[in-house]
């Protein structure tokens, strides 16, 4: 089958998606803050997606332009059906985290698809980023993993862009899948990044549960991750427009985050979460400083 889809869900671990992610070794390489960005090679034509929508490459997104450029020229070296996953740079600061330089071609692999859902090893990956000059992302620990606690050393580590410690690690597990067929990985990231504390809701009122809620979740990191979802799907107006399609990106990045959580701890009161939570927080976070 087809390699060209779409890169599977990256869940906290811990999450009842990825319950069986710690069952086999993985491998463990750095997460970078950046854009996905997939491209290949099929029947002859070239294809690029970003984490969201597939690019137009005649009129690609204003921020992919220079990724569009840089796959173009690679285009006669890439292997036909193939998927190649990278994240992609505009520049250092290119969302949250401030690294020292971009990576070679604003490209930095960190996996490429042979067939649906099969993936090449890090080492066979490695060599064919080199073939193309482009980097790898960084190959951290490959083995048993038995806690989160056991990768937590990495986050002193400093980013291969250097600068800044790492934002966090992504753990791969290409021998397990989930529900919708697709590899088990997830992700552990650094105390600046972690987005949702531990939710202690028993004996607490409503009131009580979405106040401690919205000050759990009112963060620069989810927000500017919204943002940046928004303008990779060129949909960001930078006007008032844009707080709609904000409400509806929180809310979607809450769930598949924590919404099994969420269910298990509030029952009844999670159509009132759903409904009602999305419009308090964006209104704290729009207009409080």
């Amino acid at each position: 089958m087809s390699s060209w889809s779409s890169y599977p869900k990256v869940y906290q671990l811990g999450h009842k998606a990825i319950e069986e992610l710690l069952l086999d070794s993985v491998i463990v390489e750095e997460k970078l803050d950046a854009s996905q960005f997939s491209f290949g090679l099929f029947n002859e034509q070239l294809k690029a997606r970003s984490h969201h929508k597939e690019l137009i490459l005649d009129a690609p997104d204003k921020m992919f332009l220079k990724a569009v450029e840089i796959i173009t020229q690679l285009k006669n070296k890439l292997i036909q059906n193939w998927t190649y996953r990278a994240e992609y740079f505009q520049k250092p600061k290119h969302s949250t985290l401030t690294y020292s330089r971009i990576p070679k071609n604003h490209l930095i692999i960190f996996d490429i698809n042979t067939e649906l859902e099969q993936y090449l090893s890090y080492e066979e990956k490695k060599k064919e980023a080199d073939r193309l000059g482009l980097e790898t992302v960084p190959l951290l620990y490959q083995g048993k993993v038995n806690s989160a606690e056991q990768v937590k050393q990495y986050l002193e580590l400093e980013s291969i862009l250097g600068r800044t410690k790492i934002e966090g690690v992504v753990l791969k597990n290409y021998e397990r899948f989930g529900r919708d067929g697709k590899a088990l990985m997830g992700k552990y990231v650094s105390e600046k990044f972690k987005e949702l504390n531990k939710l202690v809701f028993k004996g607490q009122s409503r009131g009580h549960i979405i106040d401690r809620l919205i000050s759990e979740l009112k963060t620069k990191a989810r927000w500017m991750k919204s943002v940046q979802h928004l303008n990779e799907q060129g949909l960001l107006t930078n006007t008032p427009k844009d707080i709609g399609n904000l409400i509806m990106a929180v809310k979607k990045d809450i769930m598949e985050e924590e919404g099994d959580r969420l269910k298990e701890k509030c029952d009844e009161k999670m159509f009132w979460l759903q409904t009602k939570f999305a419009s308090r927080f964006w209104t704290i976070s729009l207009f409080s400083k």
